[in-house]
């Protein structure tokens, strides 16, 4: 398998990391760090040989642009998308050349000052639209205003003043609407705030900042939250391609005021990237010269060297060009919408990014990688192949085109404040021009109909319907004419290919950050395809390719192409069309978003054919065969729901980074999900790898990941069976220590690891330490506890992660456990029971997965009046369970209370704004602590629960 960043073989060198690691460790531990590095040299940590940019003895990385001054220069001019051409407004920015920049090419721009708007009677003549910004209301006037010294609080107030009473007063008198566009990801201050409340309407990109500035607001009018915004005239993809670089930059570098976390996750990137030997720079805002002791801008003394003077807006755009991956710290946590705007102008740069951990970011991001260590960060860059790295480059690219667009965010603003500013969804239409049916073709145009013969292909239909940007239709050729005008992009599709749901979202993307009126797919492997990717051809460059090669450049397969608005005569057939596209400048993305259709087992499976149940048997005997013919010895159970984009970025992409990937069996049992996203994904993933088995649930979510995980062990057929939840990642290669220790101990039931999370700040859960010392007396001199039969008891029935297990197949299967089918909160019961039935067990003291806590609109986080009724098949299936096994008294007395009130009470009073919704889901919690029998209560927080539910029943009487 091909590898982008140079390491051979499927798995990083686990050698070459573990050494570069402590060798980091050594330097670390130098009486005088700045010295040993001088010594030691940079060219084994921070580069990959005598020909890196950081040779022998070199102190700063300052060659490294140099050197890609060149590659920097060669870059393409950006073009403005031809389907975002400029509104037909003029819009006026007050005081903040920076989002001049970013609305450059979105409409007519005027850049004003507050002096000059209140001093030329005329500045407002041609203006439909002011902004003012977070800048507008702190701008560095020429003449700091009378009395006022600059910089000062009262020279604030004094442009807040001018603002208030001269420039929003003579807007209106004018009738131009005044807005505040707060697109920054830092904290609102009190001066923009007033300013804010005096405008006609307030747009900021978080929920924090939308609240702090409704809180001041003098009108009715609501604070809207809108996109981080990106302009293909300042970030694209176009070039990007034939520029790269290994070189891995962070721009604006300066973490001193961060928090802790923060830190240790910036330098577990530097330093993973150091163990693989690649290079790096952090560009730094701020004072030019060599850093003197203890001014590194925040970082570690090790990571001075890298430092490099920032060198202005424009390189850095074209530095993110020519970079495959950047760095992004991220100072913000414990935010589902605040983050730094540099990931989203990143991805449109067609980057991937390396991120500090937000929440937002891990929700709605999932193809940012976050570090969990160092190690991690160089498994992530050992391991990473071409095509995975094109795979998140291409998400990111289409995440950044869909809902960020500079020009759609601008004619949201327009249109709040009564502006005319249209900016519908592109209209699509898919065209076919034959039919291959049971072995025979027959032309689809033999009816007038608009619905097609035969039927113009089911499973072409199917994904046309189920593409993310809409429906879209499917006609014949002979159909067309009739329709012209009433579309933007034509599509042309054939049967003989299957089509992605992201593909044409990827196509209308493409043409909202370039010029070219066709886009087309390219066909083969990301190492096939890479050179001619994110390029343009015209005839001329064919031409100049034909002279210097002897061939003519291919044309695009024309079922793998998109056409802005083609005019009448070239849209009248596939001949004429495919004629047209040899005098057209051309744009060919990438490689990805579609596959080759036909029949055998080596071909992908139809999407219809996946919404019902599969059959049980004939899978469980195919995932025998799969596991004997490959060898391998651990299934990964991974249940999966509408979470694709996790799928492969989250949970998937860890695996991929374990040395014992290869002897995984990965079972990606989908729960019957909606999502045509997370459908295509399970199936693309089982054709790609050999180790993967995708098994389909038809019908829709059973409501939680029971199901899926029952069903996942019936068809297990390795020697050992764990885990994983789409949105968590293996870590630290759990794993396989886990593997290999119960693999040396025939006689263990399971082997248990520890359990890493991220919620508002980076934490452990030691299960393997609590598990050790609470049955310390029943632990032989190998390790290895023999489980008392009151070992619930002794661990107060606490449960631990089965995600960080490793066990038995044959046993597991053996004890017939089954998850509460559509319950929450199943595999804390699960473990409860394994460690009940288990007779030997080890732990290791190692990090086996991470588990995310605050996804947003996760089922354990969405609390409202229904919540707790997911808990109900949980409750009832281990009450019963607990009074089967003569354990239900001591649940009662050890279990029962502590955990009703410290996770359940919580939630709880999160519905104690509305009476109703408390009543209905106290209720429910009082019937779930009912399964487990009678009870008396003694915490003031759980009495308190009892007479506040007796009471508000008293007043629900009618």
């Amino acid at each position: 398998m091909t590898h982008h960043l140079g390491l051979t073989g499927p798995h990083p060198r686990r050698d070459r990391l573990d050494a570069g690691i402590a060798r980091i460790a050594e330097l670390l531990a130098a009486p005088d760090l700045l010295s040993a590095l001088t010594e030691e040299g940079t060219t084994e940590l921070l580069g990959p040989g005598p020909g890196s940019p950081f040779s022998r003895g070199t102190t700063d990385a300052s060659d490294l642009l140099e050197q890609l001054a060149p590659a920097m220069a060669a870059l393409p001019d950006l073009e403005s998308g031809i389907s975002r051409p400029p509104l037909a407004l003029c819009v006026a920015v007050i005081d903040d050349l920076s989002t001049q920049q970013v609305l450059r090419g979105a409409a007519e721009l005027i850049g004003l000052s507050a002096e000059q708007l209140t001093a030329d009677a005329s500045a407002l003549d041609r203006v439909d639209l002011v902004v003012l910004t977070p800048v507008s209301a702190g701008a560095r006037y020429s003449v700091p205003p009378e009395g006022t010294v600059e910089g000062s609080e009262d020279q604030l107030q004094a442009w807040a003043r001018l603002l208030l009473t001269e420039v929003i007063p003579r807007c209106r008198r004018e009738g131009v609407p005044v807005v505040f566009w707060d697109r920054t990801t830092r904290s609102t201050t009190a001066t923009g705030r007033e300013v804010a409340s005096a405008c006609d309407a307030v747009f900021a990109v978080s929920e924090e900042a939308v609240r702090r500035y409704a809180d001041t607001r003098r009108q009715k009018a609501e604070v809207t939250r809108v996109p981080m915004v990106v302009n293909p005239l300042q970030n694209s993809p176009l070039g990007t391609r034939s520029a790269t670089s290994a070189v891995i930059a962070m721009a604006g570098a300066h973490v001193a005021q961060s928090p802790r976390d923060l830190r240790v996750m910036v330098e577990w990137i530097l330093d993973g990237i150091s163990a693989q030997g690649l290079p790096a720079a952090l560009l730094r805002r701020g004072e030019e010269g060599t850093l003197p002791a203890g001014h590194g801008a925040g970082f570690a003394a090790r990571h001075w060297p890298l430092l490099v003077d920032d060198p202005g807006p424009d390189a850095i755009a074209a530095l993110d060009r020519v970079t495959d991956i950047g760095i992004v710290l991220n100072d913000v946590i414990s935010s589902q919408t605040l983050y730094d705007r540099r990931i989203i102008e990143l991805q449109a740069s067609g980057s991937m990014v390396l991120s500090g951990y937000n929440q937002g970011v891990n929700s709605y991001l999932p193809h940012v990688r976050i570090p969990q260590s160092t190690a991690d960060v160089a498994d992530t860059l050992g391991s990473l192949t071409l095509g995975e790295l094109r795979r998140v480059q291409g998400d990111g690219i289409r995440t950044a085109f869909s809902s960020h667009h500079v020009s759609d965010v601008l004619a949201r603003i327009c249109t709040a404040v009564g502006l005319s500013a249209p900016r519908p969804a592109e209209r699509v239409l898919a065209v076919m021009d034959q039919v291959e049916h049971t072995g025979q073709t027959r032309r689809s145009g033999q009816t007038d109909s608009l619905e097609p013969v035969d039927p113009l292909d089911s499973v072409l239909r199917a994904e046309l319907g189920s593409q993310t940007h809409a429906e879209i239709p499917l006609v014949s050729w002979d159909q067309v004419s009739a329709r012209h005008g009433s579309y933007d992009i034509l599509l042309p599709v054939s049967t003989r290919r299957h089509y992605s749901p992201t593909y044409v979202a990827d196509m209308i993307s493409a043409f909202r950050y370039q010029g070219a009126g066709v886009v087309a797919k390219l066909d083969g492997t990301a190492e096939q395809t890479d050179r001619a990717a994110l390029r343009h051809q015209t005839p001329s460059s064919a031409r100049t390719t034909a002279t210097t090669t002897g061939s003519a450049s291919a044309p695009p397969a024309l079922d793998l192409t998109a056409w802005w608005r083609p005019a009448e005569g070239p849209a009248a057939s596939a001949a004429a069309l495919l004629a047209h596209a040899h005098d057209q400048r051309i744009f060919f993305s990438d490689h990805l978003g579609h596959h080759a259709r036909g029949l055998g087992a080596s071909m992908r499976r139809d999407r219809p054919a996946l919404t019902v149940d599969e059959d049980l048997a004939a899978s469980s005997k195919l995932a025998a065969a799969t596991a004997g013919a490959l060898n391998l010895e651990l299934t990964v159970i991974v249940p999966v729901y509408n979470n694709g984009d996790h799928l492969r970025h989250k949970a998937f992409a860890s695996l991929r980074r374990s040395s014992v990937f290869e002897k995984m069996h990965v079972l990606l049992v989908n729960d019957g999900s909606t999502d045509p996203v997370t459908v295509d994904t399970v199936e693309e993933l089982a054709h790609e790898f050999p180790n993967v088995t995708a098994y389909h649930h038809g019908g829709g979510g059973s409501g939680s990941a029971s199901r899926p995980r029952n069903t996942g062990l019936k068809l297990t057929h390795t020697e050992f069976v764990t885990y994983l939840d789409p949105d968590n990642e293996a870590v630290h290669d759990g794993f396989a220590q886990l593997l290999a220790d119960i693999q040396s101990h025939q006689d263990v039931d399971f082997v248990l690891g520890d359990m890493t999370h991220w919620a508002s700040r980076f934490g452990r859960l030691h299960y393997s330490e609590l598990l050790r010392e609470t049955l310390a007396d029943h632990q032989d001199a190998s390790g290895t506890i023999a489980v008392p039969g009151d070992a619930l008891e002794r661990l107060h029935f606490r449960p631990m992660g089965i995600q960080t297990v490793v066990a038995r197949t044959d046993w597991l299967q053996a004890c017939g456990l089954e998850q509460p089918l559509g319950a929450v909160g199943q595999d804390s019961y699960f473990f409860q029971q394994m460690l009940y039935y288990a007779r030997r067990v080890r732990v290791q003291d190692i990090g086996v997965h991470t588990y995310y806590s605050a996804v947003s609109d996760s089922t354990v986080n969405t609390i409202n009046p229904g919540y707790f009724e997911k808990y109900r098949p949980l409750d009832l299936a281990r009450a019963d369970w607990l009074r089967e096994v003569d354990k239900l008294q001591a649940y009662r007395d050890l279990r029962l209370e502590p955990f009703f009130v410290n996770w359940m009470l919580p939630k709880l009073r999160r519905l104690e704004s509305e009476p109703s919704d408390w009543l209905f889901a106290a209720e429910t919690l009082a019937d779930l602590l009912g399964y487990y029998g009678d009870h008396e209560w003694t915490t003031p927080e759980a009495v308190e629960f009892w007479d506040h539910l007796a009471e508000a029943r008293r007043r629900a009487k009618p």
